[in-house]
């Protein structure tokens, strides 16, 4: 969530972290390499099996899945830091195949546009 401090500046402040499994692999080939250009080293693809479903809450779209978090775009994600720190990811695509796979960008990389 972003929120503003008593002088007006924002902050980023995460919920409390939610553990999942999902198997990862760096991003490549020739569609992703269009897409992201340079940026294409600090992307990561996130697979996680099991169910989930579609929810909209207050216009924002996010999938939830069974028995575990609720994920949406812009959310972060920990992958190579302990989940007591922020995050070092955060999710930039949202790919709902028969698995829910993820595209994620390592923090401090932005996207143009």
């Amino acid at each position: 969530m972003i929120e503003r401090d008593s002088e007006g500046c924002s902050n980023v402040r995460y919920a409390d972290p939610v553990e999942f499994e999902a198997e990862m692999w760096t991003a490549g080939g020739k569609l992703q390499a269009e897409m992201y250009g340079i940026r294409l080293p600090n992307i990561r693809n996130l697979r996680i099996q099991g169910k989930y479903k579609e929810i909209t809450v207050d216009g924002v779209l996010y999938f939830e899945i069974e028995n575990g978090p609720r994920i949406t775009v812009n959310d972060g994600i920990c992958l190579n830091v302990p989940p007591e720190t922020d995050p070092d990811y955060r999710v930039i695509a949202i790919r709902p195949y028969s698995f829910l796979t993820l595209e994620v960008e390592k923090r401090g990389y932005t996207s143009i546009g």
